[in-house]
């Protein structure tokens, strides 16, 4: 593709997401993964440089935005919230809401092994554009920028935050927030031994908070811990 055309091309994407660009450059350079810089020059790294900056200005808007929101949850909610929000896959799913991913320009290797469908390619792009806005538009204007799109997915995530391990969850926001520690009881088990079903229970000061069954004991444990977090937490899960 031309240059003239590529850069018309991404102008009017800028436009239609109401950035009207200054430094068309800079975007340019935001979306210029390594291995296309490399076939123009070998010395170039690409979008890594802006990539680097937007990390911290993506942190900066959402580690704000959670303090001036919910400055009553303690530090180490608040922390596990951020690092949901900007984790690899969060950052893809937010690219791919701006379709950011057709506009990266990739070598013709990357390019051929699907690298425009590979989540680390465009969520380290969506970083590398947040750098290039912040330079281009400034920070007030990216940071209402980037709200005005995913403020609903922060507030997604306060209420039903992604979790992998109910039981260490549990345990982190319990012994945070009450200095105790969380206990698990086995209280029953039926059916045949090749498809037993365990009965178990979540515990504080002898204190049932939370009720489940699974196939395995580790299961169950985990199922009561999901429903403590429902009870103390609210959390919809």
């Amino acid at each position: 593709m031309e240059n003239g055309v590529l850069r018309q091309r991404l102008k009017n994407w800028l436009i239609g997401l109401g950035i009207d660009p200054v430094d068309l450059k800079i975007y340019v350079e935001s979306l210029t993964h390594r291995s296309f810089a490399k076939e123009i020059n070998v010395q170039s790294r690409g979008n890594e440089q802006l990539e680097f900056l937007g990390d911290s200005v993506v942190s900066f808007i959402i580690t704000s935005y959670l303090y001036k929101n919910y400055s009553f949850l303690n530090e180490g909610k608040l922390t596990k919230i951020r690092a949901s929000l900007i984790s690899s896959r969060t950052l893809g799913q937010l690219s791919k809401e701006i379709r950011l991913e057709k506009q990266i320009l990739l070598g013709e290797n990357e390019e051929s092994s699907d690298g425009r469908n590979k989540v680390s390619i465009f969520s380290d792009a969506f970083e590398a554009f947040i750098g290039a806005l912040y330079i281009d538009k400034g920070i007030n204007f990216t940071n209402q920028w980037f709200l005005d799109r995913f403020e609903d997915l922060i507030v997604e995530r306060v209420s039903n935050p992604r979790i992998s391990d109910y039981k260490t969850y549990l345990q982190e926001n319990v012994q945070a927030d009450y200095s105790k520690l969380v206990k698990y009881r086995l209280e029953n088990s039926e059916g045949p031994s090749h498809d037993k079903i365990f009965y178990s229970t979540a515990v504080i000061d002898d204190k049932i908070i939370g009720n489940g069954s699974g196939k395995s004991k580790q299961q169950s444990e985990q199922e009561a811990a999901k429903e403590a977090l429902k009870n103390l937490y609210n959390l919809h899960i």
